[in-house]
């Protein structure tokens, strides 16, 4: 967005702001991209909110964004069918930095947002939707979040619904807020807990 120029590919994109900062618009469609971040602070917009679709799109066998830079937002963006062999797809695979994700959808797959560990970043949430996720082929149940020992989470104003196995949210963070959310399972299928506050 900063600068203009276009680009084929997502990945090609966050390649582009490498160890930088920047914004990448996305327009309205339906994607197959995926793309690892392995450096910078970028921010993945839909240029309108609910219009750019990510559908079974997955790199390294993780997620749609396999994160590890030092910041990600991710506003407006819908993550669709997110399944791989191990149960553990996602449409956000978390691995270090701060991550802040807003007006999201992450439907029918396995996990919504799955992270690793990193006690000196945080995690926001807010607005989103987590809906059908849970499915996974190997038994062991994934869930619509987790997170693990992250330094803090914050969930808010989000709804969980239709979940297929597993947990709506299972955190580990130490420092830990759901604010203002929906759990409704009134359509869900072999659901574990809502939460689960491992530690």
């Amino acid at each position: 967005q900063e600068t203009g120029q276009r680009f084929a590919s997502l990945q090609d994109a966050v390649s582009a702001i490498g160890e930088g900062k920047g914004t990448i618009r996305i327009a309205p469609g339906r994607y197959g991209d995926c793309a690892v971040q392995e450096a910078g602070d970028i921010a993945y917009t839909s240029e309108f909110p609910g219009k750019a679709v990510f559908d079974r799109a997955i790199c390294e066998g993780k997620a749609t964004l396999v994160l590890r830079g030092r910041a990600a937002r991710v506003d407006g963006l819908v993550f669709m069918r997110t399944l791989v062999e191990d149960g553990n797809g996602a449409g956000i695979r978390l691995e270090t930095g701060d991550l802040s994700v807003t007006n999201a959808m992450f439907v029918d797959g396995q996990c919504g947002i799955l992270t690793a560990t990193d006690p000196r970043s945080r995690i926001t949430i807010d607005r989103s939707t987590f809906a059908g996720l849970g499915k996974d082929p190997t038994g062991n149940g994934a869930h619509a979040i987790y997170v693990g020992a992250y330094g803090s989470l914050k969930v808010s104003r989000s709804r969980f619904e239709r979940g297929t196995g597993g947990h709506y949210l299972k955190v580990r963070a130490p420092v830990v807020e759901i604010l203002d959310n929906s759990f409704d399972d009134s359509k869900g299928l072999n659901t574990n807990y809502s939460i689960d506050l491992s530690n």
